[in-house]
């Protein structure tokens, strides 16, 4: 009978997850039955299965993130990760730009008209702008100085710049720029690579983001041109589009961005009423760094909503999430720092209570650099890591879980078919109760046109437990239902069915709940069958 076959497939599908091998042999087997008496004693079995601590959990789409600790007890983890930008990424090195123009002496014009030739050199000390840090030194892999000279000279000049703290392949930088007079006013420039190189800002007096320039200019005079009274020569020196392989100084206004993030929790997805209690939640904040730097990375704001769009914020006892991550004192190590929030020090088991399935935050990353120097590599990173932890261990009361799913029943020859009687055998190995009831609805208006259980009846008891909350036995409980008629042409209007399943601890006689605990080796056995009072000899 499809009828007995439909209401089956579906009730193992959206309550169970049964084994649809299992439903198809069956119907194979009755489908050479033909004829079926009514007997209140004996149901058509269609299947049997044991159902262990992954289907429990598996309606909720939280089996990815099953751990089972070495007594079997379950341990739900949900983990979010951040990785930081590349330091490169974060402290940038602006362009520096320098200019002056350099105006000669009366005594140097005249021994340049007197020897035909005069050498000056020049030195001055620039300042290099760090946004505020202090640098001491930097190993650039990229980034170009660009010299340029312009003269009211008309003659020919040579210079050289030279920057004695500073060090490529083992000798100071130094430029060198040719500018023949040609008849024109000189103007012309110079192109330096910085790759491989290293500047030390720490010689001059401030100790720190300066460096000496030297200027060495050779005039050559050109003897059918004049020498005027008053000469200069300017120069423009930029140094752009660096990037460093190592930096060194002092960095308190290192701008790392705000980091927001969330995650799900999909073992709370499909709940929106009662109440759950683990003993012992823990929430971990992991933090990894491999910067030079010490860190201080403070969560301002940790929510977690429920389905009912009712917002806890998470909160430790001691006021702001704060965790102090140490600076690395060896290139190439890194550095950890951790903080663990449990229900001692934090309002952890009131944020569970309320079954946040979407947990956002942000947090903000500063530096904390004491009166120390440091140091950071282009490649230097911060990583985060948040791990809730949910050992099931604990207590549910009214713990409601509903879902929503198509449904369509069809019948052949439905006008023949008088009663169907649906028989669930149970055998239950989780500490829990399960009230349920499966509402047949129009998907359109969502109006209930009929039922299936009696309203509140428990259809899996739970298994009675020991102190500490381990089941010591399996509870059974056989559950009959009939449909007449009447009823089975209103659910052959509905299309759509809605599970809704009320899930409690066992409270024992005293009415107390006991904390338990849910082991990966409990187990729901149970066995579906189905009768109906039919004519004789009616196709089955």
């Amino acid at each position: 009978m499809k009828k007995r076959i439909s209401i089956l497939l579906f009730i193992l599908m959206i309550l169970f997850g049964a084994c649809i091998k299992d439903i198809t042999e069956t119907i194979e087997k009755a489908s050479h039955i033909n004829t079926v008496r009514w007997n209140p004693s004996i149901a058509i079995p269609l299947t049997h299965a044991n159902l262990s601590f992954r289907d429990f959990i598996g309606g909720t789409n939280a089996s990815q993130y099953i751990q089972i600790k070495d007594d079997s007890l379950i341990t739900l983890v949900y983990e979010d990760k951040y990785i930081s930008d590349k330091v490169e990424d974060i402290l940038t090195l602006d362009a520096q730009n320098y200019g002056e123009t350099f105006t000669f002496t009366s005594e140097q014009l005249n021994a340049l008209n007197t020897l035909g030739q005069v050498k000056v050199i020049i030195n001055r000390t620039i300042s290099y702008d760090g946004d505020g840090n202090e640098l001491d030194q930097i190993w650039f892999k990229q980034g170009q100085i660009n010299l340029g000279i312009e003269s009211t000279f008309e003659h020919d000049i040579a210079c050289i710049l030279n920057i004695p703290d500073s060090k490529k392949g083992g000798t100071p930088i130094s430029l060198n720029l040719d500018a023949n007079y040609l008849g024109t006013p000189i103007d012309a420039s110079s192109i330096y690579e910085l790759a491989n190189a290293e500047i030390d800002f720490t010689k001059t007096a401030q100790g720190h983001s300066e460096l000496t320039l030297e200027f060495e200019f050779t005039i050559t005079k050109i003897p059918t041109n004049t020498i005027k009274s008053s000469e200069s020569i300017t120069y423009a020196m930029a140094i752009e589009n660096q990037k460093f392989s190592k930096i060194t100084g002092y960095f308190d206004q290192l701008k790392f961005d705000n980091v927001s993030g969330q995650f799900s929790v999909p073992f709370f997805e499909n709940s929106t009423n009662g109440s759950i209690g683990i003993v012992e939640p823990t929430i971990h904040f992991y933090s990894s760094s491999s910067l030079g730097i010490p860190l201080d990375i403070t969560m301002k704001q940790f929510d977690g909503k429920n389905n009912s769009n009712t917002i806890v914020p998470l909160s430790s006892n001691s006021g702001s999430i704060v965790i102090q991550v140490p600076k690395i004192d060896t290139i190439g190590a890194v550095a950890d720092d951790s903080l663990v929030l449990n229900n001692t020090n934090s309002n952890l088991v009131n944020y569970i209570s309320n079954r946040p399935i979407n947990n956002s935050y942000s947090v903000s990353i500063q530096p904390n650099p004491s009166n120390n120097r440091h140091w950071l590599l282009d490649t230097s990173r911060l990583s985060s890591n948040i791990k809730l932890t949910l050992p099931l261990f604990g207590t549910l009361k009214d713990y409601l879980l509903e879902k929503t799913s198509s449904f369509e029943l069809s019948l052949k020859n439905a006008e023949e078919i008088k009663e169907v009687l649906v028989r669930l055998y149970t055998e239950n190995g989780f500490p829990v109760d399960v009230n349920a009831q499966l509402y047949f609805e129009d998907s359109n208006t969502n109006i209930v046109i009929d039922s299936l259980l009696i309203t509140g009846e428990t259809i899996f008891e739970s298994a009675p437990v020991d102190i500490n909350g381990k089941p010591i036995a399996k509870s059974s409980k056989t559950t009959d239902i009939i449909l007449d008629a009447n009823r089975v042409d209103r659910v052959r209007s509905a299309n759509q069915v809605r599970i809704k399943a009320i899930l409690s601890t066992f409270t024992g006689n005293s009415g107390n709940q006991p904390n338990i605990r849910i082991y990966s080796f409990d187990q729901i056995a149970f066995q579906l069958g189905v009768q109906a009072e039919v004519l004789i000899n009616q196709e089955l």
